[in-house]
C-alpha cells in the first residue's frame, strides 16, 4: 500500500473523503458507526452502611487510625489544592521546556513562522521539496531571518499539501505561501 492510500484510506476512516478517499476506509468506517455503543457503567448509589463496612475493614487493617473519621478542614483544602495546582504547574512547564529541532511557531498575517537551529538549511530543503512537488518556490534573507515565498495553485495538490503537513505549515487558503524561518531566540 503505497502512502497516498494509507492517506486516503485514513482519511475515509476519519469522514475526511478527500480525491475520493477509499471505498474500504468508508466500509469501515460505516461498520464501526453501525455498531450499538456500549452500555453505560451502572453507578450505585451513595451507602453509608457499605461505607461504615469499608471504614472498619480499613481501620481493622491498621490503613486508618482508631476512632472516628477526620474531617478535612477548610485550610488543609486549600493547602493541597495549591500543592496539586504546583504539580501541573510544574509538569506543564517541564512539558514545554524540550522543543523539538523544528517547531511550528504560527502564522501571524499570512506568514508562517519556523524556529529551527539551522534555518539556511530548512530553507533549502523546503524550497526543494516544493520543487519537488511540483511549486517553484523563491528563497530570500532579511535581517535575521531567512525565508521563501511561493504561489501553490487552488486547489493545493495532494502531494504539495503532504510536504506542507510534514512540516506543519498550514495550507495556505488563497495560495500565498510566506515562511519565515529563524534560529532560537531570535525575534
Amino acid at each position: 500500500m503505497s502512502a497516498d492510500d494509507q492517506d486516503r484510506w485514513l482519511d475515509a476512516l476519519a469522514g475526511r473523503d478527500v480525491d475520493g478517499g477509499s471505498q474500504e476506509g468508508r466500509a469501515l468506517r460505516e461498520q464501526i458507526r453501525a455498531q450499538p455503543p456500549p452500555p453505560l457503567a451502572v453507578v450505585a448509589e451513595i451507602d453509608p452502611a457499605r461505607e461504615a463496612q469499608l471504614i472498619a475493614r480499613a481501620r481493622g487493617a491498621a490503613l486508618l487510625p482508631a476512632g472516628a473519621p477526620r474531617r478535612l478542614s477548610v485550610a488543609r483544602v486549600a493547602l493541597m489544592a495549591a500543592a496539586l495546582a504546583g504539580v501541573a504547574i510544574g509538569v506543564n512547564t517541564l512539558r514545554y521546556t524540550r522543543v523539538p529541532p523544528e517547531t511550528f511557531r504560527g502564522a501571524a498575517n499570512g506568514v508562517v513562522e519556523l524556529e529551527t537551529k539551522d534555518p539556511r538549511a530548512l530553507k533549502l530543503r523546503l524550497i526543494q521539496e516544493l520543487k519537488d512537488a511540483g511549486v517553484s518556490a523563491t528563497g530570500y534573507e532579511r535581517l535575521d531571518r531567512v525565508g521563501l515565498d511561493a504561489d501553490l495553485s487552488l486547489p493545493v495538490a495532494p502531494n504539495v499539501r503532504r510536504v506542507l503537513k510534514q512540516h506543519q505549515i498550514p495550507v495556505p487558503s488563497d495560495g500565498a505561501l510566506v515562511i519565515e524561518i529563524h534560529a532560537p531566540g531570535v525575534p
